[in-house]
């Protein structure tokens, strides 16, 4: 049996990406709404076949115990086996319990600097993170065995400080009218802690947060749990050495072994669903009637 050519599989991969944006176009015009649709569908269609069914990969909002709901998100990736959905209306948007999220995305056509795509997207996850209930849940055994370590957390074996680190990214599949100083602009002006995890710009570049270690980066899934001077941002374009395999193939699969690599060292509990439904089971004692009694 031949090898298996991964890096061919995910040039043919973005490159259905890219020919979906070009289609639209032609069919749309300037219409950005449009185009971004056409795209974000093929994307969700991506993750929802490469990752485990224990995910759960859809579109929507989060919304928490207190009934806050978030903006709009392209891609939400939620835990399959508890409750995937608070609930999905008519059109197929879904309301995500937001402890039952492990990532979130936002998906982009184009790259338009004048749109603000990543400067709202951070507003988003600020929003998120500052009003949102969604505590994060300590990993015990992090730094060491000590009296307070939970039997859970020796046997996960998880490597980060917090087992539920929400993580974020972007996808441009097209850069459009970026260049490394209209990102140096913009990730400048962002709190660290506001930006995604990583970004990417298909046909161009990665952007991600880390830090170089000689001649090397270390890529940190987290910027708002890793802040330290050491680290920064960072941008990248990724040709790889494969001649089967294509520069925006090897940022898709960026994303992809970022995702996965958080997936497998995170642990969700499942959400406690009876402080979501509490103010609506509160019934009037004085109209209460025992119908039958022992």
């Amino acid at each position: 049996m031949k090898p298996l050519d991964i890096a061919k599989l995910f040039r043919d991969e973005a490159g259905g990406l890219i020919k979906a944006r070009e289609k639209c176009i032609q069919i749309h015009g300037t219409d950005i709404r449009a185009a971004g649709n056409e795209v974000e569908m093929p994307i969700r269609s991506f993750f929802g076949r490469m990752l485990p069914k224990r995910f759960h990969v859809t579109q929507g909002h989060l919304i928490d115990r207190n009934g806050i709901v978030s903006p709009q998100l392209d891609l939400i990736i939620s835990d399959n086996t508890s409750i995937p959905s608070l609930l999905t209306t008519a059109d197929g948007t879904d309301y995500i319990p937001v402890e039952s999220v492990y990532a979130i995305a936002e998906i982009k056509s184009t790259f338009y600097r004048s749109k603000k795509y990543i400067e709202n997207f951070a507003d988003t996850l600020h929003f998120i993170r500052e009003e949102m209930a969604r505590p994060l849940i300590e990993n015990t055994i992090y730094g060491g065995l000590r009296d307070s370590t939970a039997m859970r957390d020796m046997f996960l074996g998880k490597p980060h400080k917090y087992l539920n680190p929400l993580f974020s990214f972007m996808v441009f599949v097209d850069s459009g009218d970026s260049d490394h100083t209209v990102l140096k602009n913009v990730f400048a002006a962002i709190p660290h802690e506001d930006l995604p995890g990583i970004t990417v710009l298909l046909d161009k570049a990665v952007v991600f947060y880390g830090k170089r270690i000689n001649s090397k980066f270390s890529f940190l899934k987290y910027p708002w749990l890793e802040q330290s001077a050491e680290n920064s941002w960072f941008v990248t374009s990724l040709q790889g050495t494969l001649d089967t395999g294509s520069m925006e193939g090897n940022h898709l699969c960026m994303i992809y072994y970022a995702l996965l690599e958080h997936l497998n060292q995170s642990f969700l509990e499942p959400p406690d669903i009876g402080s979501y439904f509490h103010e609506m089971l509160i019934g009037n004692g004085a109209n209460c009637t025992q119908l039958v009694g022992r």
